[in-house]
């Protein structure tokens, strides 16, 4: 089986699944959360739109909560070349801009899919042969330091510097068995040997476990599948899975984009 493979042919399907329910993808929606500081937010289709107060105006800067999608873009209406910076939190991103163009009014950020809120993310789905793909932008992390990167060339669950840092899925796993597991990760030249486990649980118990290592690619963003080795799931059901460090052998443990588990033939 090649991950790759794998990967390309169900991010399409992932994307699909997740228009916001009873909403038009051309419809312009207010988005409340306490999270926007400085300014209004709006939703439209695979764009949220921010509209700066006055004061944000003056400080070049607006804070949103973390989203759960691919930054593609971000710019002002009307000019989407100015020079503007989303610097990921793990918990929010800040936006920030030196000049406007004149008369600027509205930030446009461009995404991959639409701007989901943590809160309105649910469970990965498994697709049709069972086999589950688990985006970075769709984990949760624990911690001080790991956060999703929404940068393109990143794109990543990033910045995993701590020990005591996790990131967790929530997934359905509809057929139990035996799962292959790969990561789409990258390790800085020089920054392997760190040592991690996967876990699987449900309902607080543990379901499976997996140690593995993350494999140096040369740069923390040179992205490669990575097998991980393999776990065995009893029933089916409602699962979380985490990665969390055991030991962080340098800087850092690894990024991780993407996460694959692939259920594999029993002999009849």
């Amino acid at each position: 089986m090649k991950v790759a493979s794998l990967f390309l042919g169900l991010v399409g399907a992932v994307i699909a699944s997740e228009t916001l329910a009873n909403e038009s993808p051309a419809a312009v929606v207010a988005v409340e959360s306490p999270g926007f500081l400085g300014c209004a937010a709006f939703r439209q289709g695979m764009t949220m739109r921010l509209v700066p107060d006055n004061a944000a105006l003056q400080a070049k800067l607006v804070t949103i909560p973390r989203l759960c999608a691919v930054l593609r873009s971000v710019g002002w209406a009307g000019d989407m070349e100015g020079a503007i910076t989303v610097e990921p939190l793990p918990d929010r991103w800040l936006v920030k801009w030196k000049t406007a163009p004149a008369g600027a009014s509205e930030l446009v950020l461009t995404f991959d899919r639409p701007p989901l809120l943590p809160a309105e993310v649910g469970p990965v789905q498994p697709e049709a042969d069972d086999a589950l793909l688990l985006p970075a932008c769709f984990a949760t992390t624990h911690g001080t330091k790991l956060r999703f990167e929404p940068q393109p060339f990143k794109n990543t669950v990033g910045y995993w510097t701590q020990a005591d840092d996790s990131a967790t899925w929530k997934v359905v796993i509809a057929k139990p068995g035996r799962y292959a597991v790969a990561a789409l990760q990258g390790c800085g030249k020089g920054q392997g040997g760190s040592d991690a486990v996967l876990t699987v649980t449900k309902d607080d118990e543990v379901a499976a476990t997996l140690a593995f290592s993350p494999v140096e690619t040369g740069h923390f963003q040179n992205f490669r599948w990575v097998q991980l080795g393999f776990v065995t799931v009893e029933a089916p059901g409602d699962y979380e899975v985490r990665v969390s460090p055991k030991r962080i052998q340098k800087a850092a443990l690894c990024d991780i984009r993407a996460l694959s588990l692939v259920p594999q033939a029993t002999a009849r």
